[in-house]
Formats: C-alpha cells, structure tokens, sequence
C-alpha cells in the first residue's frame, strides 16, 4: 500500500473516471504488451503480457501485482529489467486501472480469487508471483489458500501489520481519491517538493481513478484489533519467499522486527533490506530492486527446467 499520503487540510473535489497508462505512469518501456481481457471471479480483469526471452513460456511466467490505488502501468520503471529474463503477465487489480469497478468486494481474499482466476485463465499450474504493497498481501492470501503451489513469491516492502494502527494512512488515502486529479498533483508537489510537476500527475491520476470501495472496505478490516499481527494467517505457507523493504524512517511500510520474524515464521523465506529506500522500491531504486529479485525468481526457473 502507498505509504506516506497523508492528508492535512486537503482542498478540492469532483473526479470523473481515468484509465491509467504506460506513459502516464513513468517513462514507456521498450518491451510491448500484448493487451487482455479475461473473466476471473466474476469479473472483467485487464492484464498486459510481455513476451520473455524468446518467447518466454509459462514456466518463465512472473504476475506482477501492484499496491492500493496504483495500476499495472506502476511497473513500468522495471520491466525491461523483468522482461528480459521472463515472460510478465502485468495486472490491473479489481477497481484499478482498466479492470472492472464493482460497488463491492475489495478484501484480500476477493483479489485473492481474482488472482486464482488469472492463473486458469492463463493456463499457470505453478506460478512466479511479484507483489508490491496489497499486491504482496495479495499473493501471501493466495499461498495460504494454496500451500505449496506458488513456486516463488517475492514481495516488495508489503506491511506485515495491520489493525487500527493503519487506519489513518487509509483515511489519507480516501481524502486524496476524492479530490479532483489537479488539487491532488498540488496535494504531493506540497508534500513531496523532490517530485517533479509529472510525477505529481501521475500519481494523482492513479489513486483519484481508484473504485471508492478500494479503500473503504480495507479500511473498515483493519478497523478489528486482531488484524494488527498478520504472521499467524502465513504459517501454512511453504513456498519459496522473498521481502524485500525499505526503512520506515524513508517511508517503508516493514518494520525490521517484522521482517525478521517473516524470515524465521515461514519455512522458506528469507529477507532483504534495501538501506534508505522507502516504499515503492521498484521506482525509487530499481537497479537495486532487480538485482534482489531476479535471482531470486530465476533460480525456481531454472529449478523448475531441471524437473521437467
């Protein structure tokens, strides 16, 4: 989940619908997707794929999943980097980007079937998954429901912690998402002044695009103390597992005692500290986000060709 969008006397109002894309998102990879439109769980998701290294099968598959308020397009800083090692199958979540918007159903387990829907759609028995934020929790609530059957999972800065403590970056979030997408460019150009005027916009018009029950209804589970420690709903997970943070002092979402319990309570995981960066690792340092990530994706690859 985006971390740092607080509000503070936010202005404005009126939105109309956005579809984000590559170009509004960060500068256009060279790779081009092939666009889909699949039914998974009762809705309509979009899904862009880029083809991998000669063709890149569906043993070499990675599904990106993006954070809260974000959209597929989110990735773009490294999927060249990605691409050239596997095939990517980049979704847009439920309420995000060009996907359905339904009134209702933004839970975990609700994008959790989305994702199980994807992977039949595409045909992936045992899949790659790379999550940012939500969509890292999304991939931990899948394996739960599937122990085993991910063949590796690597999550990038997704909170270990929820609960009441996380309500207020919800109702900052909500704020921003009913603003106008201008009043929320000039929303982070006041609290990110190191931003430039485009990436105010950017953002803007992705989390100002977002289904409002995106984050209302994530908001009202936290609200329940028992969400506050999530290490217990991931004990069942046996499959490969990557954490990869940043430091909460930069803006990251894991707190270093969290990532070292996350390492110890599953039995095959492990975690890497990117010193310094903040939440969304795969913008703000992406050579070091791949060179965390694609090792460690491509050994279960390679595994995976020495099976077969």
């Amino acid at each position: 989940m985006p971390g740092g969008d607080m509000t503070r006397g936010l202005p404005g109002s009126g939105r109309g619908p956005m579809v984000v894309t590559l170009d509004d998102m960060g500068s256009r990879p060279e790779a081009v997707p092939r666009q889909h439109r699949i039914r998974a769980n009762g809705i309509t998701l979009s899904v862009a794929e880029y083809p991998g290294p000669g063709g890149g099968g569906d043993d070499a598959s990675v599904v990106l999943l993006h954070g809260i308020g974000s959209a597929g397009a989110s990735w773009s800083p490294v999927i060249d980097g990605l691409v050239a090692h596997f095939r990517l199958l980049v979704a847009d979540l439920r309420g995000h980007g060009a996907s359905d918007r339904p009134e209702r159903g933004y839970l975990l387990p609700d994008y959790a079937a989305d994702l199980d829907g994807l992977l039949s759609a595409f045909g992936l028995d045992r899949p790659l998954l790379l999550g940012h934020s939500l969509g890292g929790l999304i991939a931990l609530t899948w394996a739960a429901g599937h122990p085993g059957r991910g063949r590796a999972i690597a999550l990038e800065d997704s909170t270990l912690r929820g609960g009441p403590g996380v309500v207020p970056s919800f109702d900052g979030w909500i704020a921003l998402s009913r603003l106008s997408p201008a009043a929320a460019a000039a929303h982070y150009a006041e609290e990110h002044p190191d931003w430039s005027a485009e990436d105010c916009r950017r953002r803007a018009e992705g989390i100002t695009s977002v289904a409002p029950g995106v984050f209302t209804e994530l908001r009202a589970a936290n609200l329940d103390p028992e969400q506050t420690d999530r290490m217990a709903s991931l004990v069942g997970i046996t499959s490969p597992v990557l954490l990869v943070h940043g430091d909460p002092a930069a803006g990251g979402m894991v707190h270093p005692a969290d990532a070292a319990r996350f390492a110890v309570t599953l039995p095959d995981a492990r975690a890497v500290r990117i010193a310094g960066a903040g939440h969304s690792i795969h913008r703000e340092r992406p050579e070091e986000f791949l060179a965390a990530v694609v090792p460690f994706l491509a050994v279960h690859v390679r595994e995976h060709d020495v099976k077969s």
